[in-house]
C-alpha cells in the first residue's frame, strides 16, 4: 500500500503554515522501489566530528565558521550522526548531518517564500531526518537571515549582501561546504549531490543549473518562481480588484466548483480534475451567474495577460486555481482573498500582515526592498501603485533573483538531470511560467529532454494540497535518472480521503497527458500518457 501522505507529521502540520513550508510530501516516498538501491551504505565515517570546524574553515574564500559540532545518537529510526551548525560570512546560517554510515550521496533541501526559517524548524528537521534514514548527507541554509528578525523581504533593506544571498550565493556555498565537510569525514567528497526544494526552493534549482551547473547532479525542482519580478508585478496588478471584489469563502469555493464542472470532463473523464487548465474557457457573466460587477472585473483581471506599454509581460492565470482542496476550502483562500488558515503552531511560518493576502503581502515586501535595488522604498504601497511608471520587466533586482536563462546546455553537457513540476491548479504561483519555461529552454538547448523534464499535475495546488492526486516523489525519478539512465516518462502521484482511500493517477512529462483507457479511474493503470 501507498504510504500516506502525511506519514512526516510535522510537514503535515506545515503544509498549512504557508509559502515558508511549500514542499511536496512525496520526497523519497519510491525509495524502495529504486533503481539506483541509493538507500544502502556504501561508507562509514573516518573522521572526528569534533574536528571538522578545524578542518574546513574556508569555502571558495569565504570564511566557515563551525557554530556547533554534535555527536548524534540514533533515536526513532533515525540513524546516528554529525550535527554541523556554521555560518559562512556574512550571515549564511548552513546546517550539515553527516550520518556514521554513508550512502556516498549529498542531499540538499530548498526553502520557500523569502527563505529565512530556522534550522531546527520542526518540519525542516522531519525532512532532514528522511534523508538521513536513507544515508544522505543532508543539508540545508536560511540563506542568510533570519526570517522573525527580519520578515518577508524586510531583510534586504539597504543590504545588498543578503540579497545576493538569498538570491543564489547561499544555496551555492552550502552545497560547496557541505561537500566538504563530507570529504573531511568520510576522506571523499559525494559521489552525486541532489538537490530538492519547491516555490523558491524550485527556482533556487533552476537557479543552480543556469549558475552553477557542477553543483548538483540532480535536481527535482517543484512550483518554481522562475520569474520573480513578474509574478510580484502580476501581483499588483490585479489586487485592487481583488481588495473590492469583497469575495466570501463560500463564494470562492462556489466558483472553484463551477469552473471544475464546467471543465471536468474535457478530457473525456469527470472525475474532478482539469487535466488541461488552457482548454477551459470561462465567461465568468454566464458561467459564475450571481456575482457582482467588481467580481467579475477581477475574475477577468486575473485570468487574462498582464499588460504593459499594449504589450502581455505575464501570462493570465489558467482556470481551476479557485477550485476548493478536499476540505472545501478554494485555493484562493489566503492567497488571491485575505482568509488566512491559523499557522500551526509547530510550522515556524510567518503570520501575514492585518488585512494582507499572502499574495499581496509578498508583493508589498518586494516593492519596498526588491524592486528598485539598491535603493529600499519602505513606504512603497500596492494600492497607491502605479504599475505603468513603476513595471519593470528587466533590471538589477531581476538578474539577481530571476531564473529565466533558458540555455541549460552546461548543466546537460555534465550529465546533469533536472525534473520540474507544477500543480495545474496552484494559487500562488502561475503554471503558465513553468509550461512557458521549458518551451524556451526546449528552444535554447539542443536534446534538452534527455536532462530536463517537465510535469504538470492536475488539481494539485502550491507543491502539496487540492482535492487530487498530488503527492509524488520526484527525488528518487531524478536519481534513478541520473544514475541509471532510466528517464522517467511519468511520475505517480496518489492521493489519500478522508475516508481511507486512496487514488492515484500517472502524471506524463509534458507535453504528454494521461489518458483514460478504461476500468478503475481511481488506478492509474486505468491511464496512459499520450
Amino acid at each position: 500500500m501507498t504510504p500516506s501522505p502525511c506519514r512526516i507529521a510535522a510537514l503535515c502540520l506545515a503544509a498549512f503554515g504557508g509559502a515558508a513550508q511549500a514542499q511536496n510530501l512525496g520526497s523519497f516516498r519510491d525509495a524502495p522501489q529504486s533503481a539506483a538501491h541509493y538507500a544502502e551504505p556504501i561508507a562509514s565515517a573516518t573522521g572526528d566530528c569534533a574536528r571538522l570546524g578545524q578542518q574546513v574553515t574556508a569555502v571558495e574564500g569565504t570564511r566557515l565558521t563551525v557554530l556547533s559540532a554534535t555527536a548524534v545518537p540514533a533515536a526513532q529510526g533515525v540513524p546516528d550522526f554529525c550535527r554541523i551548525v556554521a555560518m559562512l560570512d556574512p550571515e549564511v546560517l548552513v546546517e550539515v548531518a553527516l550520518p556514521m554510515r554513508w550512502n556516498g550521496r549529498l542531499y540538499m533541501r530548498g526553502n520557500g517564500g523569502y527563505a529565512g526559517e530556522r534550522l531546527d524548524a520542526p518540519s525542516r528537521l522531519a525532512l532532514r531526518d528522511e534523508a538521513l534514514k536513507r544515508g544522505f548527507v543532508a543539508a540545508q541554509t536560511n540563506t542568510g537571515h533570519d526570517a522573525i528578525a527580519q520578515p518577508l523581504g524586510s531583510f534586504a533593506q539597504n543590504d545588498l549582501a543578503k540579497l545576493v544571498d538569498y538570491s543564489f550565493r547561499a544555496v551555492h556555498l552550502t552545497a560547496q561546504a557541505s561537500k566538504d565537510l563530507a570529504a573531511a569525514f568520510y576522506g571523499r567528497k559525494p559521489a552525486k549531490s541532489y538537490f530538492d526544494g519547491c516555490s523558491t526552493g524550485g527556482r533556487q534549482g533552476l537557479m543552480a543549473a543556469q549558475r552553477y551547473p557542477a553543483d548538483f547532479d540532480g535536481i527535482a525542482a517543484g512550483a518554481p518562481v522562475l520569474n520573480f519580478t513578474g509574478t510580484m508585478y502580476d501581483y499588483v496588478s490585479y489586487a485592487p480588484l481583488l481588495a473590492k471584489a469583497g469575495f466570501t469563502g463560500e463564494q470562492l469555493t462556489q466558483v472553484g466548483r463551477a469552473v471544475v464542472a464546467k471543465c471536468d470532463a474535457i478530457d473525456g473523464l469527470k472525475d474532478g480534475l482539469i487535466a488541461d487548465p488552457r482548454q477551459c474557457r470561462i465567461d465568468p457573466r454566464q458561467d459564475l451567474p450571481g456575482l457582482s460587477d467588481a467580481q467579475v472585473a477581477a475574475l477577468e483581471a486575473v485570468h487574462r495577460d498582464m499588460q504593459h506599454g499594449g504589450q502581455s509581460v505575464f501570462p493570465a492565470w489558467p482556470w481551476g486555481s479557485e477550485a476548493p482542496d478536499a476540505s472545501g476550502t478554494s485555493g484562493w483562500a489566503e492567497w488571491f482573498v485575505s482568509m488566512p488558515r491559523a499557522p500551526a503552531a509547530t510550522s515556524g511560518a510567518q503570520a501575514l500582515p492585518p488585512g494582507e493576502t499572502r499574495q499581496s503581502a509578498y508583493a508589498q515586501t518586494f516593492l519596498r526592498y526588491f524592486a528598485d535595488q539598491p535603493a529600499s522604498r519602505p513606504d512603497a504601497d500596492w494600492r497607491s501603485f502605479d504599475l505603468d511608471q513603476g513595471f519593470r520587466s528587466t533590471g538589477f533586482i531581476s538578474t539577481l533573483v530571476d531564473a529565466r536563462n533558458p540555455d541549460l546546455s552546461a548543466f546537460a553537457a555534465r550529465g546533469g538531470k533536472m525534473i520540474t513540476y507544477h500543480g495545474w491548479a496552484d494559487p500562488a504561483l502561475n503554471p503558465m511560467m513553468s509550461v512557458g519555461y521549458y518551451d524556451a529552454a526546449t528552444r535554447a538547448t539542443p536534446k534538452l529532454g534527455d536532462s530536463y523534464r517537465l510535469f504538470m499535475v492536475p488539481g494539485l495546488q502550491h507543491c502539496n494540497g487540492g482535492d487530487a492526486p498530488g503527492v509524488l516523489d520526484a527525488v528518487t525519478a531524478v536519481i534513478d535518472w541520473t544514475e541509471t539512465g532510466r528517464a522517467p516518462a511519468a511520475l505517480l502521484a496518489t492521493q489519500r480521503r478522508a475516508d481511507g482511500s486512496e487514488r492515484s493517477r500517472p502524471v506524463c512529462a509534458y507535453p504528454q497527458v494521461a489518458q483514460y483507457l478504461g476500468g478503475d479511474a481511481d488506478k492509474a493503470a486505468s491511464f496512459a500518457c499520450r
